[in-house]
């Protein structure tokens, strides 16, 4: 359990962030253009960085992508249509692409120190 929660701690302020997100900008009225602009760019755009950020400070952590899509889920539900469930799916692939994309200058970084030495 100990190592579990090791592994959920540096996840949480990620999450809350995204959960933030997820629960006030998709808020705006779904019939303006500003709704689009934040399904289709604000939202997408933060997931990759946060991810990308996650990924480049803890590496790749599989339970990650499957949090952003599963906090979107309320959204969809309260908020929004479930004609957007395909963004949280959406959203998951953009936070894998960030994380893997994150570890691999890590790795990267940490292989060309690992070098010079």
């Amino acid at each position: 359990m100990k190592k579990n929660f090791a592994l959920l701690l540096p996840v949480l302020p990620y999450l809350i962030m995204t959960s933030l997100i997820f629960f006030f900008l998709p808020t705006l009225d779904p019939t303006t253009s500003y709704f689009t602009f934040f399904m289709l760019l604000v939202i997408p755009l933060y997931c990759f960085i946060s991810a990308f950020v996650y990924g480049l400070k803890n590496g790749i952590v599989w339970f990650y992508p499957i949090f952003i899509g599963i906090i979107f889920l309320p959204a969809i539900f309260l908020i929004i249509d479930t004609k957007a469930l395909i963004y949280g799916c959406g959203y998951g692939v953009i936070a894998i692409l960030g994380m893997y994309l994150g570890s691999f200058v890590k790795k990267r970084k940490d292989d060309d120190s690992d070098f010079e030495k």
